[in-house]
């Protein structure tokens, strides 16, 4: 299995980045930079060590689907080229996400699927011009529309709504054809000599059921069977979208699945659906991975500006909710800090905090004193934040007029 090692993430690393390799833990890591001064503010640290074991488990236990990244969760090109070296392709949704792919990672455009059903028509133009293959599609219109393309050379699949529910992050209120229109959508497709080569689903994004995935395989299947029946050559693709946990922590809360109790059901699930075509040995798996990949992969260091308060007590810090903890609004993260100590003999206890980040907005709170437990905090004191590297800083914006954005590092830690 490939490892790429510290060497060879050198070669593509932007020079304006510093890369460290150490050879203790990223915790370690971080108080040296703060330690020796590196660091100002709040800052990031990319582990690509954990991206890689990532891959290599998504390639272990479920070697017949191809992942295609989503660039959405965390578009760092440094991250886009670890994946893009390990042989991972990429799931875009517009113009700017393949030009980054294409341009800036030098990544074939036919190792990109177009997975937006609802496509701006210049977008689509300049993915054709570039020679992306794949896209998606889920109503009537988005076929007019890519029929009216010049000389579009498109190979589609059918997007279908799930049962989502479950989900934290819910997509079928927004994409996906209800199964029972699929085959007039087929039939529309053909029409207009469009070729429909499979279809995809999503179960939403934290996944809260692994049984969606073999039930929306099961609406699948009968399309499968429909398409022959109705003049549509075989179908070979099945995008089984994403939800895939990113780690073992349950990020979701402790009752949503782990990425082993999806993989279990997963397994089946395509077990029954190659049984229902034997003699089809063209069929294809892919999916849309996102958070899997790099969740785990980046920590984030606060630094404590202000602070009131002894028990309870209020830390405002240097990144929040308008920066890349987004992820408390949108995402709905519940980020768990804990204090940067570097006198590990100095022991206080714990009392109840409330953690604001550095807008006046009141919305503007990471963590509520009810459910965050820390030791006494001083001002310049520091926190360390685990799991951020999906949905945090990719949707962060400028407001209030603070535009401090998290330094960048990025070391490689064998985990």
């Amino acid at each position: 299995m490939l490892k790429l090692g510290l060497n060879n993430i050198k070669n593509f690393c932007p020079r304006a980045v510093d890369l460290f390799s150490y050879d203790n833990n990223v915790s370690s890591f971080i108080k040296y930079l703060i330690k020796n001064k590196k660091v100002a503010g709040s800052f990031r640290v990319t582990n690509i060590s954990s991206i890689e074991n990532q891959v290599r488990l998504w390639k272990r236990q479920l070697p017949d689907v191809t992942p295609y990244y989503a660039v959405k969760c965390n578009p760092d090109p440094v991250i886009l080229n670890v994946l893009g070296k390990m042989g991972v392709n990429f799931d875009c949704a517009t113009q700017g996400e393949i030009q980054l792919v294409t341009e800036k990672c030098r990544v074939s455009p036919d190792r990109i699927i177009y997975a937006n059903p609802a496509k701006m028509v210049y977008h689509l133009v300049y993915a054709k011009s570039i020679g992306v293959n794949f896209t998606v599609f889920d109503s009537k219109d988005e076929l007019l529309k890519l029929s009216k393309i010049p000389n579009q050379k498109f190979e589609l699949l059918l997007r279908i709504a799930t049962d989502d529910k479950d989900s934290m992050c819910k997509f079928s209120n927004k994409f996906g054809a209800n199964p029972k229109d699929a085959e007039k959508l087929l039939l529309y497709a053909k029409s207009l000599g469009l070729p429909v080569v499979g279809v995809s689903f999503h179960v939403g994004s934290g996944c809260g059921d692994a049984n969606s995935y073999t039930k929306s395989l099961a609406n699948v299947a009968d399309i499968f069977e429909i398409a022959p029946k109705i003049g549509i050559p075989p179908l070979k693709i099945i995008d089984i979208g994403g939800g895939f946990p990113g780690n073992s922590a349950r990020y979701f809360g402790k009752n949503s699945p782990t990425f082993e109790d999806i993989v279990k059901t997963l397994r089946l699930g395509i077990c029954d659906f190659r049984k229902k075509f034997p003699n089809d040995h063209n069929i294809q798996f892919i999916a849309e991975p996102g958070r899997f990949f790099v969740s785990d992969a980046v920590t984030i260091a606060t630094h404590i500006y202000a602070r009131k308060g002894d028990n309870p007590q209020s830390l405002y810090v240097d990144d929040g909710v308008y920066g890349t903890f987004n992820n408390v609004i949108y995402d709905h993260a519940c980020p768990s800090p804990c204090k940067i100590v570097f006198d590990n003999n100095k022991q206080v206890a714990a009392v109840h905090t409330a953690i604001f980040g550095p807008t006046c907005d009141g919305l503007d709170q990471i963590c509520k004193v009810e459910n965050t437990l820390l030791p006494y905090c001083g001002e310049g004191d520091w926190l360390e934040w685990e799991n951020m590297g999906a949905y945090t800083h990719t949707a962060s914006f400028i407001f209030n007029g603070y535009t401090h954005y998290p330094e960048k590092f990025y070391c490689y830690i064998s985990i």
